[in-house]
């Protein structure tokens, strides 16, 4: 004890520096983004084998959850009237617009490492850019939306998750006729997301479906977002606190699906050449 003691009174401010370094570090990944994506990709080569295997001993015990979310997901891809929506032998699934073309293509991928505990949670898939994957290309889960890819190496992709501060997707809700608002995460629950920007007007209760808008550019229309947990008035508001209980259970999450929209090139550069016009 007291050779512990002179030691830290020996080396005090070296101790002192190296603690104020990590806090500082700590806090600066914590709040910036483009830092997180840093930290994240930097730090991959070793989390990502680590993961890798912790990945393939909790899937194991994960193969009955796993097992009945993929039943369930065949079982509404069967009933589905959607005759656009065809399987190939690959690991990718294509679904074509009105005029024959292909719209968008899936690419589905293993989750290698996620979180859930954090206010910006993210999700690391081992599918790259070698893959086809690219930056702001929507993922899903197969029961909902997942998140959106913000970075990409040749094998592993880094996905900005739904429960992150920095999320947002414009969402619909079917049974009220409304398309507008956006969807965020507060930061407390990861298995229910906050709904904005909705009138106390429209008429809103709770169980009803809110899934992704037809407005929407990254994500196809009509991906389930959760369910209406309950609706509130706030003061002098015009418009309701309104949480929705998510379709993706994010803390059994294995794997997802990349989502490739072949107009979104066309669409950048109309956004583009609309900016450069202002």
């Amino acid at each position: 004890m007291v050779f512990l003691i002179r030691f830290i009174r020996k080396n005090l401010f070296l101790i002192v520096y190296l603690l104020l370094m990590i806090f500082s570090t700590g806090q600066v990944v914590r709040f910036n983004i483009y830092q997180q994506s840093y930290y994240f990709n930097t730090s991959s080569a070793f989390f990502n084998g680590m993961s890798r295997i912790k990945t393939d001993i909790t899937d194991y015990f994960k193969l009955a959850d796993v097992n009945k979310a993929l039943l369930e997901e065949n079982n509404k891809l069967k009933e589905s009237s959607n005759e656009n929506r065809k399987f190939s032998d690959t690991q990718q699934f294509i679904a074509k617009d009105s005029s024959g073309n292909k719209k968008y293509s899936y690419l589905t991928a293993n989750v290698v490492q996620f979180t859930t505990h954090l206010q910006n949670n993210f999700i690391t898939i081992d599918k790259g850019s070698n893959q086809g994957v690219k930056k702001d290309m929507a993922v899903l889960s197969p029961s909902g939306i997942a998140g959106i890819v913000i970075d990409v190496s040749p094998d592993f992709s880094l996905v900005l998750s739904v429960i992150n501060s920095q999320f947002k997707a414009t969402p619909m809700i079917p049974a009220a006729n409304f398309r507008d608002g956006s969807v965020s995460w507060n930061g407390k629950d990861p298995t229910v997301i906050q709904l904005n920007g909705v009138s106390r007007f429209e008429k809103i209760a709770t169980g009803m479906e809110v899934v992704t808008s037809n407005y929407s550019v990254k994500f196809p229309s009509g991906v389930p977002i959760g369910k209406i947990l309950n609706v509130k008035q706030s003061g002098g508001s015009s418009f309701y606190d309104i949480d929705v209980k998510l379709s993706t259970d994010f803390r059994k999450l294995s794997h997802v699906y990349v989502v490739n929209y072949r107009h979104s090139s066309q669409i950048d550069t109309l956004n583009r050449r609309a900016k450069r016009g202002n």
